[in-house]
């Protein structure tokens, strides 16, 4: 039985993109689109894959090294 590889599921998301952006609109496609990427990390924290304080404390981390030199 063959599965489907990351580069199917792609395609075919792509492909339905494309198609949403020719049936609604691109302004419209643009929205569900981030609103799919947002309930992606949200659907990561409720699962427990994704930690907040993870996130915070590489975000100051960042800030930390940018102003080192300053």
């Amino acid at each position: 039985m063959v599965t489907w590889t990351n580069k199917h599921w792609g395609a075919l998301i792509g492909a339905l993109v494309l198609f949403a952006m020719f049936e609604i609109g691109f302004e419209e496609t643009i929205v569900v689109v981030l609103f799919g990427i947002l309930g992606y990390f949200v659907g990561k924290f409720l699962d427990g894959e994704l930690v907040v304080l993870d996130v915070r404390g590489l975000s100051s981390q960042a800030y930390a090294a940018t102003t080192v030199g300053a």
